[in-house]
């Protein structure tokens, strides 16, 4: 199949749609309530700007449709429309691409859209926005020939223009209907509209690349005297840029105001345009017939699978935009040993492109690339004949050597460094004038009064209380005062090295360091990874009924996802620690302590208790769930509860689940029911009287979602168990993946924001209750608040202080470590359960089922639910 045919198939042409499906967001959220005032005040300034629109300023919008004619192998024509393309990623920057090519030989031939004094913005899709309103004689419907695109098989291309919206003033009435109660009857079309008004000067200036619709890359930053970074290896670049988001808040008045955020991106990016085999040769132990499964070629594969690029062979070399687009997905061996059917006859790839192209292949050694092709099944292709499509930024997956340390400081600016240079790239890029086209004033930064959430008191053993910030740089830092709250024993467990790598006398501090803290145990027998023969140390373990393997193992060897899966299989609690900080056992005293620290709590145990007016109540059940967005068709949940016999002791597990923009929503029920079923284990506790669930990663388009679907979910799993279990619901989403920014402004100097530090009037939603937390410190760089939006309260009573203060104690829990983290600990647990998840699914792999993954046998296989260990802190 050529290029276009491969196009033109994936473009989803003559697939019915779904109809019927329930519109969500039609049922308002949680009632507003009044902001929080208890509590010491502080200054924050923001990366926010206030926007004001001249009085009476029309807004129009027309909706456009750009569709080409394809012929196709019938010789039957077939329409594909661009302006409101499926694709992502690179594939769909090209079919914006299309249609700004379109729109602009469309403006040469319409007199209309060439007015002098009026302002058209094309977001180069489906919308285009206007000052000036045009008329029914306007619409324009124009059609273009093959000049258009040179792509084979195309006939025609037809741009369409009409409007679909009456006027939009910018005045404050406007602005109010872009928020209401209900998320889906907020009119968006105003702040689409000034979006995309604010982007002009950015898509204009030339030294700017555009990552999706409002991310903004400096091609050149020189003049920002920021450092960046080339790397000879994948001649990979670092790019300073800015984003940008309009929306409506709260604000100083009666009526909602509309604000611009920009905040600083500091991105690393693949090369355009560039061969992959000349990326492959600029790394070490390039050879031309490397293995990818030896140490260099895994290397190599690793930065480069994932990438997106275009096929630069056949009718269009040299020609990304009408070349196939594919992601590389693997490698597999060479265009020599790959063979596969064509029409009957066995061809390698190597005599496939021989044939077909007349291509003699440079590199026929060299490992294959492995895309996605038709019908499900995967193509090979020679990496010689593939190039780089353009402005792809480098994953997370992607990195190696230092590259992601290296990204981590360029991006970790302190707040009197970030915030100078988010508002200098800001208007490097164009984002960030005083005024936008004569009639969008933008205001200086905002600054709003904070308060800071007291600190709960925190009691050891005996009720001996914790003085906060003695001895430490952090005021929410504290030593313990005493013996652990709950230790627990440690009566039949070992230590585990690799045989011949003991370290003498560690066994004997951890004995006395635990003993210290209030633990009673015994001492450990001691075990040996023979010849990397790790899972008979689990089974003469087991055998032996251990409470504990205590595995003590140098970072070269690479056993923690082993020791994970294993442990999952057995049924065995273990602990890790690396033998470089077994060496610093015996010298550091915070090392000691919070390896023991973790040590009871994997036992059951409770190191501290926290004082709290709001987290001091047996029968409230606090859940949180939080995915891990790793790569594949599998989603990990994971999800925490304070489901134990005390009520500040969390608990949970994972749930594998079909990537989608649902992911929650199918496992809900069962995940609660499970929960339930653990804590009715402790009846000393009682029936749950209340239920607060936090759910993490939540955008707002998914607030509806969560609001009519996961509450049915929820009241569905509570009448499972009893018809009469009717618990008080309390449904709560937060997120960190938002670009706000605060900062603690004193006398003009900007710092980190003090833990506790709470933001919720004025910078928040006019409709949702809403607040940002900064429970924690930012060791380095700037602190990031979490965003959190109340989404369902099933009773009244509730109050901004309650549910901050209650969310800001919970960040105190981790019981790990002695301050608070970034989210309350119900989240924070299961985040740490959904990595453990994911490690687990990759050194196993799903189960299969008639060659299907099979979702219900892996959680059965994979998982922690039918295990002694689950109710346990196992992944303390």
């Amino acid at each position: 199949m050529d290029a276009l045919s491969q196009q033109v198939k994936g473009c989803g042409v003559g697939e019915k749609k779904v109809e019927g499906k329930k519109k969500l967001g039609l049922i308002p959220l949680a009632p507003k309530l009044e902001s929080n005032k208890n509590g010491a005040t502080t200054t924050v300034d923001s990366n926010l700007r206030k926007l004001n629109i001249s009085p009476n300023q029309p807004i129009y919008k027309y909706d456009v449709k750009i569709a080409c004619f394809f012929l196709n192998a019938d010789g039957k024509e077939i329409e594909v429309e661009f302006s409101k393309s499926p694709k992502q990623d690179a594939q769909h920057e090209r079919d914006k691409m299309k249609c700004q090519k379109l729109y602009e030989m469309a403006v040469k031939k319409t007199p209309a859209l060439q007015k002098s004094g009026a302002e058209f913005f094309y977001d180069r899709q489906a919308s285009l926005y206007s000052t000036t309103k045009l008329t029914a004689k306007d619409n324009i419907k124009l059609e273009f020939g093959k000049e258009a695109f040179k792509t084979p098989n195309f006939v025609r291309g037809v741009f369409e223009l009409k409007a679909v919206a009456e006027s939009y003033q910018a005045t404050s009435n406007g602005i109010r209907s872009t928020v209401h109660p209900a998320p889906a009857l907020a009119d968006k079309t105003l702040t689409e509209a000034i979006s995309i008004f604010i982007s002009g000067p950015a898509y204009s200036n030339k030294n700017v690349i555009t990552v999706g619709s409002c991310v903004h890359y400096l091609l050149d930053s020189s003049r920002l005297n920021v450092k960046m970074i080339n790397y000879d290896q994948g001649f990979r670049y670092s790019a300073l840029g800015a984003s940008k988001g309009v929306k409506s808040l709260q604000g100083t008045s009666k009526d909602p105001s509309l604000y611009m955020v920009t905040e600083m991106k500091s991105t690393l990016f693949h090369p355009d345009d560039m061969p992959v085999v000349d990326l492959m040769q600029s790394y070490p132990g390039f050879t031309p017939n490397f293995n990818v499964h030896s140490p260099a070629g895994a290397h190599i594969a690793r930065a480069i699978i994932g990438l997106e690029v275009y096929c630069d062979y056949g009718k269009n070399a040299n020609n990304m935009e009408e070349a196939m687009i594919v992601k590389i997905i693997a490698f597999d061996s060479s265009s020599r040993d790959v063979v596969f059917d064509c029409d009957g006859e066995d061809v390698s790839v190597q005599q496939y492109f021989k044939k077909k192209y007349g291509i003699n292949l440079k590199y026929p050694d060299l490992p294959t690339a492995v895309a996605k092709g038709k019908k499900g099944g995967k193509m090979h292709l020679p990496v010689e004949l593939l190039k780089t499509c353009p402005s792809q930024k480098v994953t997370n997956n992607q990195m190696v050597g230092n590259e992601q340390a290296d990204m981590i400081k360029l991006s970790a600016a302190p707040p009197h460094q970030r915030k100078p240079t988010t508002d200098a790239v800001a208007k490097s890029v164009g984002i960030a004038a005083d005024n936008v086209y004569g009639f969008i004033e933008v205001e200086p930064s905002q600054k709003v009064q904070a308060i800071i959430l007291p600190k709960p008191k925190i009691a050891f053993s005996g009720n001996k209380l914790v003085a906060f910030g003695q001895n430490a740089k952090c005021p929410t830092d504290f030593t313990k005062a005493g013996h652990f709250y709950e230790a627990k024993e440690l009566k039949n467990w070992e230590v585990c090295y690799v045989q011949n790598e003991e370290i003498q006398g560690l066994s004997d501090q951890l004995v006395a360091e635990m003993s210290n803290n209030g633990m009673k145990v015994a001492k450990p027998a001691i075990s040996h990874i023979v010849k990397s023969d790790l899972e008979t140390v689990f089974k003469k373990a087991k055998s032996a009924g251990r409470q504990l393997i205590f595995f003590v193992i140098r970072t070269k060897y690479h056993f923690h996802q082993a020791i994970k899966a294993f442990e999952q299989k057995y049924d065995m609690l273990t602990q890790e620690i690396h033998f470089e900080t077994g060496e610093k056992f015996f010298r550091q005293a915070q090392t000691r302590q919070n390896i023991v620290n973790k040590t009871n709590m994997k036992l059951g145990g409770l190191n501290y208790l926290i004082g709290s007016n709001y987290l001091n109540n047996p029968r409230v059940l606090i859940v949180g769930f939080e995915t891990s967005q790793t790569g594949g068709d599998i989603v990990t949940v994971g999800y925490a509860a304070n489901m134990m016999d005390h009520y500040q002791k969390f608990a949970g597990g994972y749930v594998y689940a079909a990537r989608g923009r649902d992911i929650y929503g199918p496992i809900i029920k069962e995940t609660l029911v499970g929960i339930f079923n653990n804590f009715k284990q402790h009846k000393h506790r009682g029936a749950p009287e209340e239920l607060i669930i936090y759910f993490n990663g939540i955008t707002e388009g998914q607030y509806g979602m969560i609001n009519e679907e996961y509450t049915q979910q929820v009241k569905s799993a509570c009448s499972t168990m009893n018809e009469a279990f009717r618990p008080k619901i309390t449904i709560i989403a937060s997120s960190k993946q938002h670009n706000e920014r605060l900062y603690k402004s004193e006398q003009g100097r900007l710092s980190n924001l003090e833990p506790g530090t709470v933001v919720d009037h004025t910078i928040v939603s006019p409709v949702y209750s809403e607040f940002y937390l900064a429970s924690s410190v930012a060791r380095q760089g700037t602190t990031k608040a979490a965003k959190f939006t109340l989404i369902y309260a099933s009773a009244p009573g509730k109050t901004m202080e309650r549910i901050e203060t209650l969310t800001n104690d919970l960040c105190y829990d981790h019981q790990i470590v002695f301050h608070p983290v970034g989210l309350p600990v119900p989240l924070f647990i299961a985040g740490r359960n959904s990595q453990r998840g994911a490690m687990i699914l990759a050194q196993n792999g799903p189960s299969m089922t008639n060659r299907e993954v099979d979702l219900v046998k892996t959680n059965q296989n994979l998982g922690y639910t039918a295990k002694n260990l689950f109710g346990s802190r196992f992944n303390a």
